[in-house]
């Protein structure tokens, strides 16, 4: 079964995007660690089981300058906050190798991201990030779900997952980057260009909605 796993929101300075998110939701975040080559990192937010934000920022702007993905990186963050991209999330390796198949595309391994405790983490997914954040549209991982980086996130306002996320596109444009798993999502399509545009977490005791709205990716920069 598809399910949202984690969104990617850019920002131009990584503290003060953190502590901004915090003051506008109320949600919890923590140090996620580094990526290397790229020049960026990350801080985590929970949003539900298996589910999260990723807050990212260059921290290293030599190395982003000279490498493809840091100056992609640099690229979309020039006008401020940014949905940079998605990804979904399977529960076996099995359905993440059919995904691979679908996609006409092998499974991708190497360490992505140095935690915060220097451990190196890198989940398979498919295909990589870059071809697919640039098209706005999502990636697959399957991670273990004993180490998913949203188990040990604080929380703040308790989040109860994703309520609803909205993206650019049409429902028959996913379905023809995701097959039938698009039915397991809860999607809202605005017909705009492709990416991310707002996502919505239940939040309890209160039982309302909190809704994150941002712009989506620059397609084709």
């Amino acid at each position: 079964m598809l399910r949202i796993d984690h969104i990617a929101l850019g920002v131009q300075n990584l503290f003060e995007g953190a502590e901004r998110l915090r003051a506008e939701t109320g949600l919890g975040d923590r140090e996620g660690g580094w990526f290397p080559g790229i020049g960026a990192a990350n801080r985590i937010a929970a949003l539900g089981p298996r589910q999260y934000l990723e807050v990212e920022s260059v921290i290293d702007a030599v190395t982003a300058e000279h490498t493809a993905g840091g100056r992609w990186f640099l690229d979309q963050l020039r006008a401020g906050d940014v949905f940079l991209g998605w990804c979904a999330g399977v529960d076996s390796r099995e359905e993440l190798d059919r995904y691979a198949e679908w996609f006409g595309v092998p499974v991708e391994e190497t360490v992505t991201r140095v935690a915060a405790d220097g451990s190196v983490r890198g989940s398979p997914r498919t295909p990589s990030a870059p071809e697919a954040w640039r098209r706005g549209l999502p990636n697959v991982f399957h991670m273990d779900p004993d180490t998913h980086p949203a188990n040990d996130a604080p929380h703040g306002r308790e989040p109860g997952g994703i309520a609803w996320m909205e993206v650019g596109g049409t429902e028959r444009d996913m379905r023809e980057w995701l097959g039938s798993g698009v039915d397991d999502l809860p999607l809202r399509f605005n017909h705009r260009p492709h990416g991310v545009y707002a996502v919505a977490v239940r939040s309890s005791p209160e039982e309302h909605e909190i809704v994150i709205r941002r712009r989506p990716v620059l397609l084709g920069q």
